[in-house]
């Protein structure tokens, strides 16, 4: 019996207008009511997932940043698995070779970026990506109008905040518009240079890479012992490259109808899209005891 669900966010929780569907707040907080835990593990930092939560008053644990940081239902943070300053430094050091790649330091205190027009670029670009429908110029809009909403700190030189020993690096996220032309290179030659790195993606355009040990599989893993929970009692949902690890360790894997085919291929299950409410129909199948035939 399922007793744990855990759901991505951008193109998986989220429609294409980045928001919680009203249906779908009212099956988690259903399920919530039966016993049944739900919890989001999303690569965004907190202060990026938190509110979008909040303001559907849905109280759950968030695994956030690929699994480099946990926060019970009440935002408390329980843990941190952050990158070497050094691992950071080199990382940059082998980006600076590449032409046209825009790279953000993801922190304990929220997203630090040096170009605005690329950080819009790079929302509209993941937009676009999860959400084939739409077009990128559609997107850009919409990057646009939720850049205001996003506490982004933009500096000239990340030499700054790498030294701010105050601060934890939880992910350095890599966007070029070339995709995997460059970012396939670049991953290889991360992966040769610098020991202890998960890399995985949100998009085709972009690399996440954080430490080892901070994995969303990883971090299901220790919500569910926490819990008391075996993996075959845990249904994860997901979309991208990021999910592939939490979708691997969960018995009921469940991909959603806009995901990659890399996704599809591990998921068990798949639901529909991210713009037709397909979390909300993985739940609702849970609720109702009609889990997906195998």
């Amino acid at each position: 019996m399922i007793k744990l669900i855990v759901s991505d966010m951008d193109g998986t929780l989220l429609n294409e207008r980045m928001e919680i569907p009203t249906a779908t707040v009212s099956l988690i907080k259903r399920a919530q009511e039966r016993g049944i835990h739900f919890a989001v593990a999303t690569g965004r930092d907190y202060p990026l997932a938190a509110p979008l939560l909040k303001e559907q008053m849905v109280l759950c644990p968030l695994i956030a940043s690929n699994g480099a940081q946990y926060f019970d239902g009440s935002g408390r943070n329980l843990y941190n698995i952050g990158l070497e300053k050094k691992t950071v430094r080199d990382m940059l050091s082998i980006c600076s070779k590449y032409d046209g790649l825009h790279e953000e330091l993801m922190t304990s205190n929220g997203i630090y970026s040096n170009n605005i027009d690329q950080r819009e670029e790079l929302v509209a670009t993941m937009l676009s990506s999860t959400n084939p429908d739409i077009s990128f110029e559609e997107a850009l809009e919409i990057a646009k109008d939720k850049i205001e909403e996003m506490d982004i700190k933009f500096v000239h030189d990340y030499s700054e905040v790498i030294d701010d020993n105050s601060l934890v690096i939880l992910k350095v996220a890599v966007h070029s518009m070339e995709g995997q032309n460059v970012l396939g290179p670049l991953k290889k030659e991360l992966y040769d240079s610098i020991s202890n790195l998960a890399i995985t993606a949100s998009s085709t355009k972009n690399l996440e890479i954080n430490h080892l040990g901070a994995q969303k599989g990883l971090a299901v893993a220790r919500l569910a012992r926490d819990l008391g929970l075996k993996r075959d009692q845990v249904m994860t949902i997901g979309d991208n490259i990021n999910d592939i690890s939490m979708l691997e360790w969960a018995k009921y894997s469940v991909a959603m109808a806009n995901g990659e085919d890399e996704v599809k291929a591990v998921a068990n299950y798949e639901t529909a899209s991210n713009r037709q409410n397909g979390v909300g129909d993985a739940i609702s199948r849970v609720l109702s005891g009609k889990i997906y035939s195998q």
